[in-house]
């Protein structure tokens, strides 16, 4: 029986995806008053507009499609969402703390503030994606993919990161403080601002990232550069 690989011959391990979102082509077409049920399964949505879109705590989205959701804010806390698109969306503010979200898809959407502390993201792709301020403090995060996105600022302070990957992404601030990474692919990333280098600890970067952030690394390991 041959002897199992190393971690370090199998080298950094992407995303692992297995929901096809070709699987939503034919839904039935949701109502607005649906929205604030509590429950969506199965239902498309297409240039929905609104002040404020209310999710309740344990509410579920399932098996959705939503093409051009245009919101002022979104709250979802604790709300789950499951096997569901987000395509065009325009929210500057998305209360998602706490929340699980499985096979989840955003493309083309430009998102403010995305508050998910504490949530549980398992499955998430965002595509030619504009975010500002992403909060995943304490977050808990499994295969997830970012691709060709803008990220003015992600903080992962806490978080437990496994198999996130980066892809032609630019990243204004990052904050690794405290974070738990394995496999966490950085080197399709622009990196801005590096804080709480140590966290980094578990990720992989590119040569040319390891020259740009030799000076920090050097000042974290106590080393004088003359």
């Amino acid at each position: 029986m041959p002897a199992a690989r190393s971690r370090k011959t199998q080298g950094t391990q992407p995303p692992s995806f297995d929901f096809d979102a070709s699987a939503l082509g034919a839904l039935d077409a949701g109502d607005d008053d649906m929205l604030d049920t509590g429950r969506l399964d199965g239902v498309a949505y297409a240039g929905i507009t609104r002040d404020t879109w209310q999710l309740e705590s344990g509410a579920t989205v399932e098996a959705c499609r939503f093409d051009g959701l245009d919101l002022g804010t979104w709250s979802a806390r604790g709300a789950h969402l499951v096997e569901s698109v987000f395509t065009g969306a325009n929210v500057p503010a998305v209360s998602a703390a706490r929340g699980g979200w499985r096979d989840v898809e955003f493309q083309g959407s430009r998102l403010g503030s995305l508050e998910a502390f504490d949530a549980a993201w398992r499955g998430i792709r965002f595509t030619r994606c504009k975010l500002g301020y992403v909060n995943l403090r304490g977050a808990e995060l499994l295969d997830v993919a970012f691709v060709d996105c803008t990220i003015d600022e992600m903080d992962l302070l806490d978080a437990a990161a496994r198999r996130v990957a980066f892809d032609g992404v630019r990243i204004g601030t990052l904050n690794a403080s405290g974070a738990r990474l394995t496999d966490v692919d950085l080197r399709g990333a622009d990196l801005g601002q590096v804080i709480g280098m140590d966290g980094l600890r578990g990720a992989t970067i590119s040569p040319d990232q390891l020259q740009r952030m030799a000076p920090a690394l050097a000042g974290l390991a106590g080393i004088v550069v003359e």
